[in-house]
């Protein structure tokens, strides 16, 4: 009985100590593989990658080279060697790699070119040197291959190589494919951080370009929030609207910096800041910047557009971007060709005005002279008298006259141009009959006008109108002197003057 009881104690004893011996072995293969996931998590490009994964198999296995093969487009291939190969020890370790690529269903790999992008990364402090025996480093003896997984998805391939047959342990490959996995967790996250570091130097490059291209625009450039303030402008901008003279700050609505400095202008940039909030696109708006005793102020062209959030057009805009443009130099430009037409209008009208009074002394004194031949009682002759060359006389005077007077309308009408671009034509209304301007005209132009005769139909009983008589006539002349231009080959030129809507033209 007694030694029943012993057996049964040293069964006890013997189970005890194999629980013991397990958990102390499950004890280390955890420390083991959370040193293996601390130095994979640490690895912060390709190549700690790579050292992390070769310090781990190195504690398991002894080989002669790693090689990790990373699928593309385009493919990697990175060769770990412990000490230098023979080139036909590194060819059969290619032929051996893409043949276990084709297996693992990857696309399409060419040997000689994945044998010129190989990339060799040596490692010195992991490298451990083996003494080669006989001519054995001519061939492959043993090779192990695990893909690298993360999700399921096979991101690579993983191979181990040696010279000596049987190597590596077929109880460790269980050990081999959770280091592969970390391997290939840590591989995907470098290569996910190198695109996301691309992106980030792709969009820092264009931000930089983008800032370039705003800083040297001629033009100025604005940018506002949602409640029109603003929140960036250029440096030519910063420039246009410092000549005014007024505190601009950012981060405050337009229409706050309008009141505080209370500028018409500013005010007016406000509106079309606003105006831009709603949706709408604003073109050329002037803003008359600066004193208003100068005579051509500081102008800018201001153009705003709705600034919308990744092109969600349906949503309100986020803020606006105008640009601003300085057409200070046309405007004086203008400014200047205005005042030479001036100029030039009113020296032509005092030789117009000589050569029209005195051809109507001439033709009044070649009238008294017609009167006065037709008052003598004719001659008996049988033959028809010629007709006086008074006659002719009178009729270029009158020609004269009219491309006279034609002449002066242009200038009037240049006048009445620089006036208009200004602001300054003033309209002088009078009551009248327009039949009684077009029969003026038509008789006018009709001096001039040798290979046409001009009819005027009047369809209408009452044609009194209130209106600028001198415009109209501007009107009136245009009308005729283009019926005739564009009409050279007409001999009869009809003007109609009817009823049109209840108004007489």
């Amino acid at each position: 009985m007694q030694s029943e009881m012993q057996s049964q104690a040293g069964a006890i004893r013997s189970s005890t100590g194999q629980n013991a011996d397990r958990l102390v072995h499950i004890r280390e293969e955890i420390v083991y593989l959370n040193t293996i996931g601390k130095r994979f998590v640490a690895a912060f490009d390709r190549f700690q990658v790579h050292r992390a994964l070769l310090a781990a198999l190195q504690e398991i296995y002894s080989f002669t080279a790693c090689c990790i093969l990373l699928k593309g487009p385009p493919n990697q291939l990175f060769i770990i060697p412990s000490y230098p190969l023979s080139t036909p020890l590194l060819e059969a370790m290619i032929h051996r790699i893409t043949s276990a690529a084709h297996v693992m269903d990857f696309p399409h790999i060419d040997e000689k070119q994945l044998a010129a992008t190989a990339y060799l990364d040596a490692p010195d402090e992991l490298a451990q040197p083996r003494a080669r025996k006989g001519d054995s480093g001519e061939t492959v003896g043993s090779c192990l291959n695990i893909p690298l997984t993360v999700e399921s998805h096979i991101i690579g391939l993983l191979s181990l190589f040696d010279e000596q047959p049987g190597a590596f342990d077929t109880n460790l490959l269980q050990l081999t494919a959770m280091i592969a996995d970390y391997a290939a967790i840590a591989l995907e996250n470098v290569r996910l951080r190198e695109r996301e570091n691309a992106l980030w130097r792709q969009a820092e490059l264009e931000r930089q370009r983008l800032e370039l291209v705003i800083r040297s625009m001629a033009e100025g450039l604005l940018i506002t929030d949602a409640e029109g303030a603003v929140t960036s402008l250029n440096q030519s901008a910063r420039h246009m609207l410092g000549q005014a003279n007024v505190h601009f700050q950012l981060n405050i609505p337009l229409h706050e910096l309008a009141k505080e400095n209370a500028v018409p202008w500013l005010e007016r940039l406000a509106d079309t800041a606003q105006e831009a909030l709603q949706g709408k696109t604003v073109t050329n708006q002037e803003l008359f910047i600066g004193e208003g005793d100068e005579t051509v102020p500081l102008t800018l062209h201001v153009s705003a557009a709705p600034l919308y959030a990744a092109d969600d057009v349906t949503s309100p805009p986020i803020g606006i971007v105008a640009v601003l443009n300085d057409v200070t130099s046309m405007k004086q430009v203008e400014r200047l060709k205005d005042e030479f037409v001036s100029v030039v209008s009113h020296e032509l009208r005092t030789p117009l005005t000589a050569i029209k009074g005195y051809t109507q002394h001439l033709v009044r004194r070649v009238e008294r002279r017609l009167r006065k031949l037709r008052g003598t009682p004719p001659q008996l002759n049988p033959l028809p008298t010629p007709e006086p060359p008074e006659s002719y006389d009178l009729r270029s005077l009158n020609i004269i006259q009219s491309q006279t007077e034609h002449l002066e309308r242009l200038v009037n009408d240049l006048l009445d141009l620089s006036q208009l671009q200004w602001g300054q034509l003033q309209l002088q209304y009078e009551e009248f009959y327009l039949t009684d301007l077009l029969n003026e005209y038509v008789r006018t132009i009709q001096d001039s006008a040798e290979q046409h005769t001009l009819y005027l139909d009047i369809q209408t009983r009452d044609t009194r109108i209130i209106a600028d008589r001198k415009r109209i006539g501007q009107v009136i002349g245009n009308i005729l002197d283009n019926a005739i231009k564009y009409s050279p080959m007409e001999e009869r030129l009809l003007y109609a003057c009817k009823d049109s809507k209840g108004s007489s033209w």
